[in-house]
């Protein structure tokens, strides 16, 4: 299942703060109450369970229930982790650092956007999600008023996306990049 088959409006956009907030917040609920209903099919398999609680996980972040979406994500994690599927844990790992990151838990964030930074930089199996860890790791600073160091990370994310991502990916990047601008000629 992909966002799109979800027949209720999942959609967002970037608030002030780099933020995801939904288009449609009740719709978004009524989504959410439709994925997990999903998850309550004995006859799903494991990597659909999988990508299902990752999905629920990052939409629980976005309508500020953070304590569900740590624990959806942690179960797409151990999900992933029990079918070897590498790509998928680290990719539900980035949206954990981002569910820590809007609680405010900087520590754990910063620590877990280091680590999946060096392994996007030094295993190639990972090197196609630099420019999104670069990107999520600016958005971690930029909460933390770290704009300078923010910023290198938005430039580095663009750099990797230009000509190779979705011109969606592009906007949001630069949108990240005038805003911490912004913040840093105040």
């Amino acid at each position: 299942m992909n966002a799109a088959d979800i027949p209720h409006d999942m959609r967002f956009k970037f608030g002030p703060n780099l933020r995801e907030v939904p288009m449609n917040k009740m719709d978004m609920l009524y989504g959410m109450m439709y994925l997990q209903k999903q998850l309550n099919d004995e006859s799903l398999e494991e990597a659909e369970k999988g990508k299902l609680h990752g999905m629920l996980g990052t939409y629980l972040r976005i309508v500020g229930e953070l304590n569900e979406s740590k624990r959806q994500l942690n179960q797409a994690i151990d999900i992933f982790r029990s079918l070897d599927r590498k790509q998928s844990v680290f990719i539900n790992q980035m949206r954990l650092a981002n569910t820590y990151q809007w609680h405010n838990d900087f520590d754990t964030s910063n620590r877990m956007f280091a680590e999946l930074i060096e392994t996007a930089e030094n295993d190639g199996d990972y090197s196609e999600f630099k420019d999104f860890v670069y990107q999520h790791q600016g958005k971690n600073l930029f909460d933390q008023e770290k704009y300078e160091e923010a910023l290198h990370y938005f430039r580095k994310a663009l750099e990797l996306q230009q000509g190779n991502r979705n011109k969606e990916l592009i906007e949001s990047t630069e949108t990240a990049i005038e805003t911490c601008e912004k913040k840093l000629n105040k």
